[in-house]
């Protein structure tokens, strides 16, 4: 953490997860400050924010975001191409990603980590369906970010169940009807099942 002048102005200069944050002091008010006290605040601020994975670097590429803001961005920017709903769900099964990485460099997200995050949901007795699509929005912003393909090898999709159910046999049609029949609290289902 260094606090510097540069002309007037006072200036911040510090590392947070391996990312150089080095930037101009500006006050609440958006303006460029001369008081030490007054930057010192902010500069206290603009770390925790850092710590928070709040802060981008103006110019930093993508990869090299905290995860908490690559994420938002991959979010806002998909939010164009899918529908409010399915924009609304990613939302909500991104929520625990937000969590396991927060402030992380997307470029230090490895297939360790990944791993233990998997492990840490089974553990919760998170379903594999719901583990493989929080899995695959964080492969979308891996992908973005061009580091998916570094381990993705080492990343296994979760077996998710794929039995369905079945259409009932004529037969089976006929009995569930007549049972259906006899019962009062099964009525909706009958006259719904004697239409098809």
């Amino acid at each position: 953490m260094a606090l510097y002048r540069r002309g007037k102005w006072w200036w911040t200069n510090f590392s947070v997860n391996g990312v150089r944050y080095r930037q101009p002091i500006r006050t609440e008010h958006g303006r460029r400050t001369k008081d030490w006290r007054e930057a010192l605040s902010a500069e206290k601020k603009l770390i925790a924010k850092a710590e928070e994975g709040k802060l981008s670097v103006a110019g930093q590429s993508f990869a090299r975001l905290a995860f908490t803001v690559a994420l938002e961005r991959y979010l806002a920017d998909r939010s164009a191409h899918v529908a409010p709903r399915s924009h609304r769900s990613e939302s909500d099964h991104a929520k625990p990603l937000r969590e396991s990485f927060g402030a992380t460099p997307v470029t230090r997200v490895s297939a360790d980590s990944i791993l233990a995050y998997v492990r840490e949901r089974k553990e919760k007795g998170i379903s594999n369906v719901t583990i493989n699509m929080e899995i695959g929005i964080l492969r979308r912003v891996l992908k973005r970010a061009k580091r998916w393909s570094l381990i993705a090898d080492e990343i296994p999709r979760l077996p998710e169940r794929r039995d369905i159910g079945r259409a009932l046999a004529p037969e089976e049609k006929l009995r569930l009807l007549r049972i259906a029949a006899t019962r009062p609290e099964w009525e909706t289902a009958y006259l719904t099942s004697a239409r098809g």
